[in-house]
């Protein structure tokens, strides 16, 4: 194979008292490589640019990726794909989402060459035989209709028909049972194609090999990608009207779950919501949990999540109560979302909470390069990584009141009850 030569960007930084070498290879992919000191363990993530945004189908790209792992021309079955990776003690994942797809894997230095070569076999010759892509269609079905079994989720899928109309986020990134069982091998070559291309592409490493190797590595196995990246636009959707929809499931439980406006990624206002939705539902301190279970006696469960997205960014905010109990609890949450009464000690709390889980997720070399990958696909820069905790220190009472007051005004809200 001819050896890539590597372009355009190199840049060496220090980070936490490791080294991280970057580079852009002449095909567009950018490497990003952090050096540990260890027990020779290496973990990387290769995130491609295209989940649910940009398929025709909804589901297909989902199912490509499972798919991926399921045989190439050199390693033909599932088995063949994991061995190299799990007799050295490590493994190998797909997954894809709204924004972005990945595949992971861990492996002993001494492995990683062989393990480079699985993976450049995977995004280069994979086989997508009928047979496979008929079962897996059959069990994401499945997966699919397990999903109304559970509040939760069946909650969220009803919620994103509302609050994401007429956005690619609109389904589950599995797709629907109809958009599945109509999938071809010919949609998934046509989305494999429009993919798996040099600049849409991000390999993240972390582990204890010299970084200049590793990009070696990389570049022999991932030379013979193509350039060119896959560029779309979509429009974004906010909430303008509130709304409430009731779905009945059979049950003892009710399950509600509020989208609300958020703020874009990359602005300051992003790291104010991230304090905010601390500060509401994250733990027994959280706002939620100490009014709608511990005052109210409202809750089985509540919490809040505000997930980074390229488009369209909601807070959501979920409890389960008894049917006796949910529209009190629906409307107090609704309150406590808009007017959540907030103190000093609850930012302070709530930011040294938010910097000790972050740190504490990054323990292992699997999550390191994660993070750095996830920043840089989603626009920030694998830099934020550095920076997050530094800009989550920054954010201020104000802020957090500002964006409550920018933000939070309309909301959609799926009530789940028997």
């Amino acid at each position: 194979m001819k050896v890539l030569i590597l372009i355009i960007l190199l840049a060496t930084t220090s980070f936490g008292g490791h080294k991280v070498l970057e580079k852009t290879l002449s095909n567009g992919i950018k490497v990003i490589v952090k050096h540990t000191e260890g027990k020779g363990i290496l973990s990387g993530v290769i995130f491609v640019r295209g989940g649910k945004l940009g398929e025709e189908l909804p589901g297909t790209t989902s199912l490509l990726f499972t798919l991926l792992l399921k045989g190439t021309k050199s390693y033909p079955t599932s088995y063949d794909i994991s061995l190299p990776f799990e007799k050295y003690g490590g493994y190998i994942y797909s997954s894809s989402g709204d924004d972005f797809s990945e595949i992971g894997f861990s492996v002993k230095v001494e492995g990683f060459k062989e393990a480079m070569g699985v993976i450049r076999e995977i995004l280069t010759e994979p086989l997508l035989r009928d047979e496979d892509i008929e079962r897996e269609k059959k069990n994401t079905i499945v997966a699919i209709k397990s999903r109304r079994e559970r509040g939760m989720e069946l909650a969220m899928d009803n919620l994103r028909r509302i609050t994401f109309k007429g956005t690619p986020y609109e389904t589950h990134p599995a797709g629907t049972e109809e958009s599945v069982g109509k999938i071809l091998r010919s949609d998934l070559l046509k989305r494999f194609k429009d993919l798996i291309k040099g600049s849409n592409i991000v390999v993240s490493i972390a582990g204890d090999m010299d970084p200049s190797e590793v990009i070696s590595s990389v570049s022999r196995a991932l030379g013979e990608i193509q350039k060119g990246r896959a560029v779309r636009k979509f429009r974004g959707r906010r909430i303008k009207k509130s709304r409430v929809v009731r779905v009945k499931r059979p049950g003892t439980q009710a399950t509600i779950l509020c989208a609300f406006n958020a703020p874009q990624r990359r602005t300051r206002d992003y790291f104010a919501f991230k304090v905010l939705t601390s500060i509401l539902g994250d733990g027994m301190t959280s706002k939620l949990f100490r009014i709608l279970r511990e005052e109210k006696g409202y809750a089985y469960a509540t919490y809040s999540f505000y997930p980074t997205r390229l488009i369209s960014p909601r807070l959501f905010a979920y409890v389960g109560t008894s049917p006796q109990k949910k529209e009190k609890a629906l409307e107090d949450l609704l309150r406590v979302i808009k007017k959540p009464p907030i103190s000093g000690d609850d930012l302070a709390t709530a930011k040294s909470k938010i910097i000790g889980d972050f740190l504490l997720d990054h323990q292992t070399r699997m999550r390191q390069a994660w993070y750095m990958g996830f920043y840089e696909v989603m626009g920030f820069g694998w830099r934020m990584d550095l920076r997050y905790t530094k800009r989550i220190r920054e954010v201020t009472l104000k802020d957090v009141k500002r964006a409550i007051k920018k933000y939070i005004d309309h909301h959609h809200c799926v009530v789940v009850e028997p």
